[in-house]
This record gives structure tokens, C-alpha cells and sequence, in this order.
């Protein structure tokens, strides 16, 4: 069995992409859909190019994952998939990212589409990789868990550096945020991949037969685990793209904290860091998707805050981020962690290791999620007169904080709703590797 410690030293290169992905994943729900909007588009044709380009990773999410899987190649498959990305990856985040004066719906679409591709390929590569590098319940914890820790670097630095212009001067606008953000990713990008691709080797895997589509649409109509999985991390994508498309607008405008906008996402990132070690001891002691849900039930209790958070009270706002902080610090790893063993699960069922596939659907649920909220909560703020730029009523106020705090309410009580029996627990998946190691040695 692959269960040996792998050291830390190694485990921190293959985990630094991680930084450069959540770099990116921050602002592209918190500065883009702003960015655009100072740029001339308007709220809801910035929401539709969202959700639009998202109808695209409903095919192009599993065709990925399915090619990861069939991948043969002496360096293995999810190393060659990895460095492959990157140069498509760059290009989408320059061009959606450094969009000139005058950016188009088009240009917009087709700009989000290079980006979310090598996203999904990127993403896909070195996740799956991380869930076939240990086959203990535990071990699997703390290789997300090193993943999410630079996860939550890469959103400290990102939001650290807007922070920092907003204090050094009053006239900052979202051109200067998303720029500096934009430089961070394409620097940090092709230096993080080729360190993860020359920290530790790829497990051998047997070649795979042909998947049949029919069969791996059977597999998920069959597979309990996997669905609620899913589900949970669609609502769990939901639930951030609300929150971060209506960041800088809540705090900006309702709470009229502007210069504290920035600085909320370095307490989040801080206190998601801070949690993150502590959540995978927790873990090892009640379980990765009870563990989920308490990061849940906490942010919940910060969500439902919102509505009555008096505007201009600092430490209150900072104390709900807080809370919100801590659940991001539990929420990717655990998933990503519960994953391996869903895979598990269905190599027993089907005989078959499909962690790329698997690992797609992740990808595309939390994508979907987030686009979701955003497609959904950008044209609510038109319908009930919200203007980033100018007066806004008592009534639009009011409408703008029972969408901010009802929304990810709703959807992080849902969660731990849905977690808190899930079936495969430490025992279970025992159970499972035991059985799948006595196929491959018989």
C-alpha cells in the first residue's frame, strides 16, 4: 500500500501550485466581476458571460478528466497534463486579466474560456495526483492539507497587495487590483508547476481499459457517495461565489468600509491558515466530513450576521470574516481529501482507478457553483436598483444584505445537512483498500 509519511520537505514542492490556482480563483469571483463593470459592461451582461462560459465545462470538465486518465507516458499521466496546462493557463489569465480600456462582452467570453481551460486541465493534473500519492484515510488529510495551506497563501498575497495599494492611496480602482494580481499568478505559475513536477513520483497504474460515457453516467447515478460529494461542493462553490461577488460592494457600500474591503480578504486568508493545521488533527479524531461540516456550521453562523451588522462597526465585520476564514480553511482539503476515498469506492465497484474523471467533477461543480452566483446574484442587484456607482435606497440596501446573508446561509446548512452521515468513514475506507489490495495481489 502507498501509506509511507512522504516528507514534508518533498510534499511542499508538490503542493506550491496550489498557491498560484487560489491566487487566481480569488479574484476572479472578487475583482474581475467589479473590474468589468468600471470598464463599461454592465452588471448582468458580466453575469451572463459567467454563466455562459460555464455551460462549456459541463463537456469540456469530464472530457478532460476522462483524457487524464488515459494518459501513458514514460514521465506517467498527471505530470506531463500538469506542465502541458500551464502555457494556456498564462495566456487566459493575461487576457482576462489585462483586458485594455475598452473590453467587449466577446472578448470577455472568449478570454474566460482560455482561462477556465487550462484551469481545468491544471487543476485536474495535480489534484488527482495528490489523491493517488497515499492510500491512508489520514495521510490523505495532510496532503490536502499542506495543498490548502498554500491555497491560503496564495489568497493572503492577493489580497495582501491590494490591501497595500488601498492604504498607500485613495484613488486605487480595479485595474490597479486586478493587474497586480494578474502579475502574481503569471510569475508564480510556471515556477510552482515545474517544482511539484520534480518533488515526488507518479504511483504506477495499470493502463486502463476504454471508458464507455454510458458507464460513467451509470457509475454516477449509482454512487451515493459521489453525488452527495458533488452536491456538497456545488453549494460549497455557491456559497463563495456569492460571497465573493458581492465582497467589495457589501463592505464598500452597505457597510461603507471601503479601505477595510481588501483587508477582510487578508483576515480571511489568515484565519483559513491559521484553521487549516488545526482542522486536519480535528479530522484524524471525528472524521474528514464531520469536520466539513463544523467549518460549515461556523461560516453559517458569520453569514447570518450580515443582515444585522450595523454599517461602519469595523470590529464586528472583522469578527464574522474571521469565522468565515476559518470554514474556507477546512472546506477545499476536506473535499478533496473525502474524494480519494470515493474513488476508492468505485474502483471496488467497477474495478477501474478513475481519479481524473472523479477529480473533474469537482472541478466543474465548484466552477458551476460559483458561476451560478454569480449569474444569479448580478442581475438581482440590477432588478433591485443597486448602483456601485452612485445613491442606492434604504430598500436596495436592505435587498443587497438578505442576498448576502441569506444565500450562503442556506447553502452552508445545506452542507452540513448533507455530510454530516456520509458513509465513508475511516473504517469504511479500510475496508475498501484492503479489498483492493487483495485483488492486486491475487
Amino acid at each position: 500500500m502507498r501509506n509511507t509519511r512522504i516528507p514534508l520537505f518533498r510534499l511542499t514542492l508538490f503542493g506550491s501550485p496550489a498557491f498560484s490556482v487560489a491566487a487566481l480563483g480569488l479574484p476572479i469571483l472578487i475583482f474581475l466581476p467589479p473590474l468589468y463593470a468600471e470598464l463599461g459592461l454592465s452588471l448582468t451582461v458580466v453575469g451572463a458571460v459567467f454563466m455562459a462560459t460555464r455551460i462549456f465545462d459541463v463537456v469540456t470538465d469530464p472530457v478532460f478528466g476522462w483524457l487524464g486518465d488515459k494518459i501513458s507516458s514514460p514521465w506517467g499521466r498527471r505530470r506531463p497534463a500538469l506542465l502541458v496546462a500551464v502555457p494556456f493557463l498564462a495566456a487566459g489569465v493575461y487576457f482576462a486579466f489585462f483586458p485594455g480600456e475598452s473590453p467587449t462582452a466577446t472578448s470577455l467570453f472568449l478570454s474566460m474560456l482560455l482561462l477556465y481551460a487550462g484551469w481545468t486541465a491544471f487543476t485536474i493534473s495535480h489534484t488527482a495526483w495528490a489523491g493517488e500519492l497515499s492510500d491512508d484515510y489520514d495521510e490523505r488529510s495532510r496532503i490536502m492539507g499542506v495543498l490548502q495551506v498554500f491555497g491560503l497563501l496564495g489568497i493572503l498575497v492577493v489580497s495582501a497587495l491590494p490591501a497595500l495599494l488601498d492604504m498607500s492611496s485613495a484613488k486605487v480602482d480595479m485595474t490597479q487590483r486586478t493587474n497586480i494580481v494578474g502579475l502574481v499568478v503569471l510569475i508564480s505559475l510556471p515556477i510552482f508547476a515545474l517544482m511539484s513536477s520534480v518533488a515526488v513520483g507518479e504511483p504506477t497504474r495499470k493502463v486502463q481499459a476504454p471508458i464507455v460515457w454510458r458507464e460513467a453516467v451509470n457509475s454516477f447515478v449509482s454512487n451515493l457517495p459521489l453525488r452527495r460529494l458533488l452536491l456538497t461542493d456545488l453549494l460549497l462553490g455557491f456559497q463563495g461565489g456569492v460571497n465573493g461577488t458581492m465582497h467589495f460592494f457589501f463592505i464598500g457600500i452597505v457597510l461603507g468600509l471601503p479601505q477595510a474591503a481588501s483587508l477582510m480578504l487578508v483576515v480571511i486568508g489568515v484565519a483559513g491558515l491559521v484553521a487549516a493545521p488545526i482542522f486536519v488533527r480535528v479530522s484524524y479524531r471525528i472524521g474528514k466530513h464531520r469536520t466539513l461540516c463544523l467549518g460549515a456550521l461556523l461560516s453559517s453562523v458569520a453569514s447570518l450576521t450580515h443582515f444585522f451588522i450595523p454599517a461602519g462597526n469595523f470590529w464586528l465585520v472583522f469578527a464574522t470574516f474571521v469565522l468565515i476564514g476559518i470554514n474556507i480553511g477546512a472546506r477545499d482539503m476536506m473535499i478533496r481529501s473525502i474524494m480519494a476515498d470515493v474513488v476508492d469506492e468505485d474502483a471496488v465497484r467497477t474495478g477501474r482507478e478513475r481519479g481524473a474523471l472523479f477529480y473533474s467533477m469537482l472541478t466543474l461543480t465548484a466552477k458551476l457553483g460559483a458561476a451560478l452566483a454569480v449569474g444569479m446574484v448580478l442581475p438581482v442587484l440590477d432588478w433591485v436598483g443597486f448602483d456601485p456607482a452612485g445613491e442606492n435606497t434604504e430598500a436596495t440596501i436592505t435587498g443587497v444584505r438578505m442576498v448576502v446573508a441569506a444565500t450562503p446561509t442556506f447553502a452552508l446548512t445545506a452542507v452540513a445537512a448533507i455530510m454530516w452521515r456520509f458513509p465513508l468513514d475511516k473504517d469504511r475506507q479500510r475496508i475498501l483498500r484492503a479489498e483492493l489490495e487483495a485483488r492486486a495481489a491475487g
